[in-house]
């Protein structure tokens, strides 16, 4: 499970791609709705707020790829109904971002927790696997919602910092150059 760091920096750089494909102005509007929509799928986590904790609530619909693929196809479908006319390449590159947080949480997240039913889900309400990778990419073990100190959250985010930060940077100044 990577930290809103992560999401954030995957975000960004898989929006980045898609505008660079699709010919999308490199404007504000796209960069706070690519980081905007990285970090939605972590809005589950507001359940917890009402009682509705574990993993049967926190990374299970708002983090399949089927309930994602609907929500754009209803927004694409609201939009068309409306007469509205979006930058279609802004559009798209904005659902990059958002369709990054899952993938990059199965990602970072182990057998460690998979173990423990924490992988994600992401082909619900088809099927009910919780996704994980033998080998994460990082893996990320740490229970944010248990950080009491900075120290506590600096351990989290550090191998992030480290390991995703810069390559999604790259990947953000390459799109911009090339």
């Amino acid at each position: 499970m990577a930290s809103p760091i992560g999401h954030a920096m995957v975000g960004l750089a898989s929006a980045a791609v898609v505008a660079r494909v699709t010919g999308a102005p490199r404007s504000p509007e796209l960069w706070l709705g690519a980081f905007v929509a990285s970090g939605l799928p972590d809005l589950d986590l507001v359940l917890g707020w009402i009682g509705l904790r574990g993993p049967r609530f926190h990374r299970n619909a708002s983090h399949s790829l089927v309930v994602i693929g609907v929500v754009l196809l209803v927004g694409w479908g609201a939009v068309k109904l409306l007469a509205l006319s979006p930058d279609w390449g802004i559009a798209l590159a904005w659902s990059a971002a958002l369709v990054s947080h899952p993938v990059l949480d199965v990602l970072t997240t182990g057998p460690t927790l998979g173990a423990k039913d924490y992988g994600i889900g992401l082909l619900w309400p088809l099927h009910s696997k919780r996704w994980f990778v033998r080998r994460p990419f990082i893996d990320q073990t740490t229970n944010w919602g248990a950080c009491r100190t900075v120290g506590d959250v600096w351990a989290g985010v550090r191998p992030e910092i480290v390991q995703l930060v810069p390559l999604a940077a790259l990947v953000i100044a390459l799109t911009l150059v090339l």
